[in-house]
């Protein structure tokens, strides 16, 4: 067999290969050496020649296998530029130490992971550049990472493209351990598991507008304290989008035995000294809101604030509210996802509060003041309240009130969801000062715009006001006085539909009482109650008084046309009620009121012009009420009435009274409640003159617009002499002998009066008189009582009366007028 010799071209090939592999096998293993080697001579000089910046450094070292990263003696420069973009890098550290960079992933895959970063004493300013271009959302953030940072004696100064500060800081050492960084918006953006953080005059620019300042930052083993520590506006007040601007102030902020994570900070104790707060209004109704999802929950086992104070102003620097001090302990508080969705987005077990020296203004013309407040959980102290007109004004209304203090005890209120639930045992308002001074021309306020009731449920289990003092003025001059008044209310409760009620709140039951009551009750009159009591269904008044501020004299004088002058006392009156209400449906539904020793006395001069005014009907003045009104029954009891006329030229006034007066008026009404009968039928006796038995009734229909009505009544055993008093002024004559009596039985209209008159007496003469001397004419009267018949025997005949009715005088004048004519008739 023939030997085949070896084929040289195929040998020459694979000596080719395997020296070509053993080549790039060679140069894989040594080329990270000769990197290494390079990157160690040649990166500061690759940075010098390639960026913006100047830098200098000793002892590089690299380690591409393990990414460590080392330098000392390190400065950094920025050369001169024009580029804005550039941003401006100046210091110098110390030392540099990076451990375990992932530099081959960083080459290949973008993702920069740093195990540990270690920086002694660096002293860094830099100046942000202007970014080139906007910021493509859709762009793919960058992976990065460190789990260690280590800084020693720093000194750090980071300042925007405008050249502001946004952080800085000396002295500054920080270590960070394990760190981990968040992607979501709604939980902290970093946690780590240890830190230990000491900085001094440390600024950091919390955004456009905010800038945080502390004179030193000390954090080690889970307690942090922080040495005046500053929140800070950095903008003009009208630039900021919202309706407040907030300037704080911590002389000594400590925390300790805290944990932070992404999900939660979690502190045992947490105290601020000295808090001062100014809040500026930037006048602004509405802002844009940019709400976020909160995903983070706070928990502070003891929250203490100490020595605090609080400035609320307008952007003139006006103040609207302070507190000049205050301390404030929470426990257990905890804000999360579900608390921060309530009006109050924080949840709390106990307080402790005590505020003192507070002041805030209503509005521009009322401010309160308050000496002290204190709360500890359920209870509520307030000392020395003073709500005080600051301000005049002739349109509306100003209050001056003081109180010594306030109790609001066993108070549970709280919010649950976005209603307000209050919850409160008692309120006892000692010794309160209520004086308001009454506008002079009141301006009509404009209509309201209906808004949503509040979501409001409230139970009050007592109020008590105690020995309360209120007094009204009007340009100087008292209008109302109350020397002393009590309330006690008991079980009140409103709620979103009670509110809409004329009277937003219901009571189980009450007590009202109210001292030495003082009313401006016009031009001409002054009223005055000794002692008001109310149960709420029942009222009570005791030695009222309707009395004239002048004289008969000084009246006269006063008035421009004719008028009644009224002195009104009465020892008691009771008011009995069925279903009022006030408000905007006002009715006022009575079962009863009682009139107990009413002395009234009305006087009359016909002096002064007459009054044209036209003088409406019972029946039409109540017609006119603009409300519904009944009152089932009226009683009078006790009492009395007299009415004295001066007519021009008489010798002496004219006089009626009306003695033991008693009467009952059922069905008072304005023929606008439905159901209601609308007949008001009135009964009464009383002695005329003191001495004669009278009783007189009367009724008229409210609904009749007609104003018919019917009216009758007997006089028994009139004396002359008492008969004289009214005769003489009226008819200018006399009468001697006995009455035994007078009886009326009239029907009339807005119209007229008529109907029959009845006078039995026995002896009758009549002297006529002269109009100017008062003298009798003896030859007249003696000619006249020829054909006056002395008596009348057995029942008398009646005489027929038809008087047309003066609509310038009273329903009283017109009665009184008819029974004159009846007298007239008989006699002359």
């Amino acid at each position: 067999m023939e030997k085949k010799l070896p084929n040289k071209g195929t040998g020459k090939r694979k000596k080719v290969v395997l020296i070509i592999i053993g080549t790039l096998i060679f140069l894989g293993l040594i080329f990270p050496f000769v990197l290494n080697i390079y990157l160690k001579n040649k990166l500061p000089q690759l940075v010098n020649e390639k960026t913006p910046y100047q830098i200098s450094l000793k002892d590089f070292s690299l380690n591409l296998f393990k990414g460590h990263i080392s330098a000392h003696s390190i400065t950094i420069k920025t050369k001169q530029t024009t580029d804005p973009s550039v941003t401006q890098i100046n210091g110098d550290i110390k030392s540099l130490r990076i451990e375990n960079f992932g530099i081959w992933n960083a080459i290949f895959n973008k993702s920069y992971h740093i195990r540990e970063v270690q920086l002694i004493d660096p002293n860094v300013k830099m100046i942000l550049g202007q970014s080139k271009k906007k910021k493509d959302p859709s762009q793919k953030k960058i992976n990065f990472g460190v789990e260690n940072i280590l800084v020693t004696n720093g000194n750090i100064s980071v300042k925007g493209k405008d050249k502001k500060d946004l952080m800085t800081g000396k002295n500054v050492n920080i270590h960070l351990s394990e760190i981990k960084l968040s992607q979501n918006a709604a939980k902290l953006p970093v946690e780590f598991k240890d830190f230990k953080i000491d900085a001094h005059d440390v600024l950091i620019t919390v955004n456009d507008f905010y800038q945080i300042y502390a004179t030193t930052i000390d954090a080690k083993n889970k307690q942090l304290n922080i040495s005046e520590f500053h929140l800070k506006p950095i903008e003009s007040t009208a630039l900021y989008n919202a309706k407040n601007v907030f300037n704080l102030k911590i002389n000594q902020l400590a925390a300790d035995n805290f944990s932070i994570n992404q999900d939660s900070l979690i502190i045992e104790n947490a105290k601020f000294v000295k808090p001062q707060l100014i809040v500026t209004s930037t006048n602004k109704k509405e802002v844009k809101e940019n709400p976020k999802e909160v995903n983070l929950k706070i928990g502070i086992k003891n929250l203490d604030f100490g020595q605090g104070s609080v400035l609320v102003q307008h952007r003139d620097k006006t103040k609207v509210a302070s507190i000049d001090n205050f301390h404030l302990n929470l426990k257990d508080i905890v804000f999360d996802k579900k608390t921060v969705k309530e009006k109050i987005p924080f949840a709390f077990s106990t307080h402790n509060i005590e505020f003192e020296n507070i002041y805030f203004k209503s509005d521009p013309l009322q401010a309160v003041n308050i000496k002290k407040i204190t709360s500890n959980d359920s209870n509520i102290l307030i000392d020395n309240v003073e709500f005080k007109a600051i301000g005049k004004s002739a349109s509306k209304d100003l209050f001056n009130i003081k109180t010594e203090k306030v109790e609001i005890l066993n108070n549970t209120s709280k919010f649950a969801g976005q209603q307000l639930q209050l919850q409160l045992g008692k309120i006892n308002v000692y010794h309160p000062s209520v004086e308001i001074i009454a506008a002079t021309r009141k301006v009509k306020a404009p209509k309201k715009i209906n808004t949503a009731t509040p979501d409001l449920m409230a139970n009050l289990g007592s109020l008590h006001i105690i020995d309360g003092t209120f007094i009204q003025k009007k340009e100087g001059r008292e209008k109302v006085k109350v020397g002393n008044f009590n309330v006690e209310l008991n079980s009140v409760t409103t709620n979103k539909d009670i509110l809409k009620e004329s009277i937003p709140f219901h009571v189980k039951n009450q007590l009202i009482t109210a001292k030495k009551i003082d009313v401006d009750a016009g031009k001409y009159y002054r009223l005055k109650v000794d002692h008001i009591k109310n149960t709420g269904k029942l009222t009570a008044a005791t030695n009222f008084a309707f009395l004239p501020k002048y004289s008969r004299a000084q009246f006269n004088r006063l008035i421009a046309v004719e008028e009644d002058l009224y002195t009104i006392k009465a020892k008691s009156i009771m008011i009995t009620d069925k279903n009022s209400a006030l408000g905007g449906k006002t009715s006022i539904d009575l079962d009863h009121i009682v009139f107990d020793g009413i002395d009234c006395n009305i006087y009359h001069d016909l002096a002064p012009p007459d009054d044209i005014g036209v003088r409406y009907m019972f029946s039409k003045k109540l017609r006119d009420v603009k409300f519904p009104l009944y009152i089932k029954q009226i009683d009078i009891k006790n009492s009395k009435l007299s009415y004295e006329e001066v007519a021009e030229k008489a010798n002496i006034p004219g006089k009626i009274t009306f003695g033991d007066l008693n009467a009952k008026i059922r069905d008072v009404n304005s023929a606008k409640m439905k159901g209601k009968p609308t007949l008001v039928k009135v009964d009464s006796n009383f002695n005329f003159f003191g001495d004669a038995p009278t009783d007189v009734h009367w009724q008229f229909d409210v609904a009749n617009k007609n104003d018919d009505y019917a009216i009758n009544g007997t006089i028994k055993n009139l004396s002359v002499d008492n008969a004289n008093l009214f005769v003489r002024p009226y008819l200018n004559v006399s009468l001697d002998g006995q009455i035994q009596y007078l009886k009326f039985d009239y029907k009339g209209n807005s119209s007229k009066i008529g109907g029959n008159f009845y006078f039995k007496y026995t002896d009758m003469h009549v002297n006529f008189l002269n109009k100017n001397t008062g003298k009798e004419k003896k030859v007249l009267s003696a000619i006249a009582n020829i054909f006056v018949k002395n008596d009348s025997k057995g029942e008398p005949d009646h005489v027929e009366v038809d008087v047309k009715r003066d609509h310038n005088k009273s329903f009283f004048n017109t009665l009184w007028q008819g029974i004159m004519e009846g007298l007239k008739k008989y006699l002359i």
